[in-house]
This record gives C-alpha cells, sequence and structure tokens, in this order.
C-alpha cells in the first residue's frame, strides 16, 4: 500500500499534555467551587463534553465559567516544550522526507492549536491543521479526519492516521483511515483496540513506517 498522508492527533500523540490539562481543570474546578469528585477522565475529550459535565443544564452559566478558565490561565500558557514525546519532531521530519502530506487534526479549539504550533515552531510541519471547532461533530465522530483529507487531497485509504485515545481512534476508524495507535509516556491504560497497528511510543513510527510502504 502506497500511503499519501499521515495525519496527527496533538495531545497524547505530540505532546503528553493529559496530566497537565487534568491538574489544571481540577484546581480551577476546586477554586470555582465545583465538586469534580464524580466527573469521568477526560482523556482524549473536548471542551464541549468537559464543561457540559461541569454545567449541564445553562449555556450561558457554562460559557462563562469557561471564560473564567481562561483568563484564570491567560498568563500561564501550556509549556508544550516541556512537554513534547521524545523524538517527535524527528518523526514529523521523517514523514516529510518520505513525501507523505501530513495534517494536524486536534479535538482542542482553534487557540490552542495556534499556541502549540507557535511556541514549538511547527507551522510548517503540516499542510493541513483543523480543530474540532472546524466540524458540525467533534472526535468521535469522524468528521474533523474526513476534512482534513479533504484539504488533502487524499483518500482514506491512502491515509494513516496517529491517535491514542479511544474516542479518536473510534473517529480515525470510522473515517475509513488506516489508523496507528501509540500511547503516551503518562498515559493510563488505553483501549486501543480499534486501531490497526499498536505501536507503543510514537518513536516507534521510525521503524515502522517505512516497511508500510
Amino acid at each position: 500500500m502506497r500511503y499519501e498522508a499521515i495525519i496527527f492527533d496533538k495531545d497524547g500523540v505530540l505532546v503528553d499534555t493529559e496530566p497537565f490539562y487534568d491538574r489544571r481543570r481540577r484546581e480551577f474546578f476546586a477554586e470555582a467551587g465545583i465538586d469534580d469528585s464524580a466527573f469521568p477522565s477526560f482523556y482524549g475529550s473536548n471542551n464541549e463534553v468537559i464543561w457540559k459535565t461541569a454545567v449541564p443544564d445553562d449555556p450561558a452559566k457554562r460559557e462563562a465559567l469557561y471564560q473564567r478558565f481562561r483568563s484564570r490561565f491567560a498568563n500561564d500558557p501550556v509549556p508544550y516544550t516541556q512537554l513534547c514525546v521524545p523524538r517527535m519532531r524527528e518523526v514529523l521530519q521523517m514523514c516529510r522526507a518520505r513525501g507523505l502530506k501530513t495534517g494536524l487534526a486536534s479535538a482542542g479549539p482553534s487557540w490552542v492549536i495556534d499556541s502549540f504550533l507557535e511556541q514549538l515552531n511547527l507551522a510548517s510541519a503540516f499542510d493541513a491543521t483543523l480543530s474540532g471547532e472546524d466540524c458540525a461533530a467533534n472526535k468521535p465522530a469522524p468528521d474533523i479526519y474526513l476534512a482534513a483529507m479533504r484539504r488533502l487531497g487524499v483518500s482514506p485509504c491512502r491515509t494513516l492516521v496517529v491517535e491514542d485515545s479511544p474516542l479518536g481512534i473510534r473517529a480515525a476508524h470510522e473515517a475509513g483511515a488506516t489508523v496507528c495507535a501509540v500511547m503516551p509516556p503518562s498515559a493510563p491504560e488505553l483501549d486501543q483496540s480499534l486501531a490497526d497497528v499498536r505501536l507503543g511510543p510514537l518513536a516507534a513510527l521510525l521503524d515502522w513506517l517505512p516497511s508500510a510502504f
């Protein structure tokens, strides 16, 4: 099979951010007097799910709470340079060297993706960048991966997707791509059974990808 494109999720794939996000949310919920002890795991989830869990029935109150959260940490950006998974840049460089079109498809909001690209100077590493906010339905719906493939001008059967979470893997699987599951260093045990290939660390792509051609 000759693949033409590879699309990466961001959190948990390129940067090991999920524990950082979890600590930040818990800190904010405690400050806001919100009991999050019964909240589900938000690993691989998205803003809509997270803030609907916190405020289920009042959209205006929910939005106000989210804006308070943004303001609370406005001067304390996510330290992406400290959270890169090992050999991340080498993996992206190899994809370019093999002539693959590259995409970034994250369930997170656009402003978070922009901050990631700017901090790490990675904007030129991707031919297409999409946020879950760009689609009618976020992961686990396949919309974001189908949209990324359209932007890249490739078909699902010619596309690799690199994901970690069950929600993201399901989205890529339903989009018809070949799904490579990776496991970030601090991840809990994740159900990656829908993936076509389970690689372990992202750096394993360096050995696996040449064999896929």
